[in-house]
């Protein structure tokens, strides 16, 4: 788990929120790529964004899954992003 805080002085919408989280994790994901190439482990990017609409954060699903497959990654959304459930778990 790799935690990162950090404030803004504007606020953002949910979805703005979720793409940023995206974002940053795509950017670590890349940062990662070389090591992980070395030893043949093949990554994928946990969103911490609900597949089931009667979630808010569901808001941003269509353009987060498209935005970690632009990046050439392999994604997994809630529930089956168990990497986002557990770390999520770990800081409320």
């Amino acid at each position: 788990m790799y935690v990162h805080t950090e404030s803004a002085q504007n606020r953002m919408s949910l979805k703005e929120r979720m793409i940023t989280e995206v974002a940053k994790s795509i950017q670590i994901a890349y940062e990662l790529c070389d090591l992980l190439d070395q030893y043949d482990v093949d990554l994928e990017v946990h969103a911490d964004i609900n597949s089931n609409p009667q979630f808010e954060s569901n808001v941003a699903l269509k353009e987060a899954i498209g935005y970690i497959m632009g990046m050439g990654f392999a994604f997994k959304v809630k529930p089956d992003a168990f990497a986002s459930s557990s770390c999520a778990d770990k800081l409320v």
